[in-house]
Order: structure tokens, then sequence, then C-alpha cells
């Protein structure tokens, strides 16, 4: 993260963020589609999604495993519209990933 710090007699006292609203974002996109991934993989293995992909599962199989992606991407995609609702960094480092 991009910052500015100010020290006084050899002490920090203040540390300035210095992204742009757009930098801020981006880089929280980055946190959040990485948990978004961990999360995914807490039930759902990449061996998983392929096999659901080229419908080697049954129906009832490929419905618990998209439904899981789909649910861990829908907590992504929260945390994406509520950022771009956001007018200063601090509130976009305050979204949390839940």
């Amino acid at each position: 993260m991009p910052r500015q710090e100010y020290y006084q007699d050899g002490q920090l006292v203040r540390v300035e963020d210095t992204r742009t609203l757009s930098e801020a974002i981006e880089e929280r996109k980055e946190v959040w589609a990485e948990q978004t991934t961990k999360l995914i993989r807490t039930k759902v293995t990449e061996t998983d999604e392929r096999n659901c992909a080229n419908g080697i599962y049954d129906e009832e199989k490929k419905a618990q495993i998209l439904g899981w992606v789909k649910e861990c991407r829908d907590k992504y995609l929260a945390c994406k519209a509520n950022a771009l609702n956001c007018s200063t960094n601090e509130e976009i480092d305050a979204i949390r990933y839940e």
C-alpha cells in the first residue's frame, strides 16, 4: 500500500494513505478474490470443479458444488458492490469479507 510516513524527532507521528480510491478498490478486490478461492477450497477441490464442468457428477452433486461456488462468489460481489459505493479509502478498507 502506498503511504507517506511522517517523523518528528525520529518518532513516527503519522502515516498517510496515498492510494487513489480506484487503487484502494483494486487492492481490496485482489484480497477478496484470494479469500473467495480459499473459501471455495474448504469444500470443493479443483478436481471437483473440473469433474462438475465435464459432466462427470450427477445433478445432485453438481448442484451442491455450483451452489457453494455461487455462495462464495456472491460474498465477493457484495464486497465489490459495497466498495464502489465508498468515498474514502478508510471505508473501503473497513469492508469485511463475511
